[in-house]
């Protein structure tokens, strides 16, 4: 394990390189151990490597924060024409009134689908 990270700490005088080597070598072919403390809200949901797709596989910050579907944002305007434009002040401005869509509204939360958006 030493050895992976060796070239990132070469640069440190020998000294201290060969305290760092005697305390890796007391523990080489030792498992790593178990976390001793946990936060509560982790300790109250389930492990999303285990849960499927589905009911239980929703995100928590949904309740809180629904997530809005992005073509409703581009509703009435010309950005994604614009956006295509030869016209780099044109494309620039529709980046621009993009970037303000997006800023607007705290902890606003996309849709994973990003439907026709491909500048």
């Amino acid at each position: 394990m030493f050895a992976g990270i060796k070239s990132l700490i070469e640069d440190l005088n020998p000294q201290l390189l060969n305290t760092i080597q005697v305390e890796f070598d007391k523990v080489e072919g030792r498992p790593a151990p178990e976390p001793t403390r946990s936060s509560a809200d982790l300790a109250n949901m389930s492990d999303p490597a285990k849960e499927t797709k589905g009911a239980a596989g929703l995100d928590p910050l949904d309740d809180l924060f629904p997530r809005i579907d992005i073509d409703s944002l581009f509703k009435g305007t010309t950005i994604l024409a614009d956006a295509k434009s030869d016209a780099w002040k044109t494309k620039k401005e529709a980046l621009e009134s993009l970037q303000g869509l997006l800023d607007q509204g705290s902890n606003k939360r996309l849709k994973p689908n990003m439907g026709r958006l491909h500048l």
